[in-house]
């Protein structure tokens, strides 16, 4: 979240700042080209008329949140106005990144596609099934934004948990 408003709503989250996260991630470990390449992608993909769509929409299927409440899936994006949350909105921040093995051959064979199958494909056997998926859920109060989540997130917590069992 970018913060409190006078108005007394939260301002929308910065997706793209989570998307570029995951972005340069991935391209460490070798599975983009870079944190702003790009695919062939086929029609409707990813939303774009051109089809072109970023190498880390392949691995970072769906939004890296959602608004929560009486349904499951809550659309915050119909909040009023648009991107803003108010006093006792809760939501959800899940980015999640899966590397599917066969995710690649749903791309059409051009030239720009073929390069990048061909260079990432031995990574993709290597870090085939792999999935990473964080949740963390948050309301706002009055004061502020107020994490409701109670699963451990840090490393140490993590390690503290294994730990004991």
């Amino acid at each position: 979240m970018s913060g409190r408003s006078s108005r007394g709503v939260v301002e929308r989250v910065e997706v793209d700042s989570i998307f570029r996260v995951v972005a340069r991630a991935l391209t460490r470990l070798g599975l983009l080209d870079s944190a702003s390449a790009v695919v062939d992608a086929p029609p409707g993909f990813c939303g774009r008329p051109d089809n072109v769509c970023p190498q880390v929409s392949l691995f970072m299927p769906h939004g890296p949140g959602h608004g929560i409440g009486l349904d499951v899936h809550d659309p915050a994006q119909w909040y009023s106005p648009p991107g803003q949350f108010g006093v006792g909105d809760a939501f959800t921040i899940e980015p999640g990144i899966y590397i599917r093995p066969g995710i690649v051959d749903i791309l059409p064979d051009t030239p720009r596609n073929q390069m990048y199958i061909t260079r990432i494909r031995p990574l993709l056997q290597r870090y085939a099934n792999i999935g990473v998926r964080i949740e963390d859920n948050y309301i706002v109060t009055p004061s502020g934004l107020e994490r409701i989540s109670t699963s451990p997130r840090e490393i140490s917590e993590l390690e503290a948990l294994m730990r004991k069992h």
